[in-house]
């Protein structure tokens, strides 16, 4: 039986990946942040979740460390078979698409004078070790922006969505038209677990494939809610390139939901759900 080891086992996507393996029947060490063991032990499979997502700007040297630093002392010091390290499709940020999707192989742009690239250019390193560093023992998962499962005060733009529903009033400061790739968490649970048993190689989008606007995600909490809403004059446009998905259809067989009805209208899960082999 594999061995999974999940680091960041107290976030989001941490703490129901540690909840699906051992209702799964798998061995699970989900270790504290500081935890010495991780040193001593065989580790397994990991699957690194560890990261600063809303405010890395204030964090800058925290966000590197979480990253970065931790992860190169893992690859040189740890003992595991596979590692799976969590990164974002936030690094095409600075694409120019034109409705392209984007790939896991392009090139991709950074600037270090943008504070907000400090993001991107953390975890493109921590992705460049597990490739380069890891003697062909890690790959990585580009996350989406994934809904589910969120603690009810998260930052993140769905969670304040209904924080601001509950009140009866929603306020955007970005446009209607604005579009993102979103994917539910019961989608990408699955997908962590067989890319961490192996042999998953390289770079993968763990997203939907498709984009909702804002307007989608409005009418959605507003139906359920009734809560009327109001857009900031001259908001801008926010417009994420769309995310191409053919590597985890092609290896995986993953077939995401569309974002705003999984939500909405959540699938039971099976109480112990079985990991298929890649």
């Amino acid at each position: 039986m594999t061995r999974f080891t999940i680091l960041g086992a107290s976030g989001t996507i941490g703490r129901r990946l540690v909840a699906w393996l051992r209702a799964a029947g798998e061995e699970v060490f989900a270790p504290a942040r500081g935890d010495e063991a991780i040193w001593r032990e065989d580790l397994g499979a990991v699957v690194y979740c560890i990261g600063v997502t809303a405010d890395f700007r204030s964090r800058p040297l925290e966000t590197v460390e979480a990253h970065v630093g931790l992860l190169r002392r893992l690859l040189a010091d740890a003992r595991f078979d596979r590692l799976v390290y969590l990164s974002s499709t936030r690094v095409y940020g600075g694409a120019a698409h034109d409705d392209q999707p984007v790939r896991e192989d392009m090139s991709l742009a950074v600037n270090p004078h943008s504070g907000s690239d400090l993001y991107n250019l953390s975890k493109l390193m921590g992705e460049s070790l597990c490739l380069h560093g890891s003697h062909g023992r890690a790959c990585v998962a580009r996350l989406s922006n994934v809904v589910g499962g969120e603690d009810a005060d998260s930052e993140n733009f769905i969670p304040s969505l209904l924080r601001d529903a509950a009140t009866g009033r929603i306020h955007l400061r970005s446009a209607l038209d604005s579009a993102k790739d979103y994917i539910h968490i019961d989608d990408v649970v699955p997908l962590l677990a067989r890319m961490a048993r192996g042999p998953a190689t390289g770079i993968y989008n763990i997203a939907s494939g498709s984009r909702t606007t804002h307007a989608e995600w409005i009418d959605a909490i507003t139906a359920a809610t009734g809560a009327e809403v109001t857009v900031e004059p001259g908001a801008p446009r926010i417009l994420f390139p769309p995310i191409d998905i053919t590597r985890i259809r092609a290896e995986f067989g993953a077939d995401p939901r569309e974002a705003v009805r999984s939500l909405f209208t959540p699938v039971a899960r099976a109480s112990s759900p079985a990991i298929a082999s890649a």
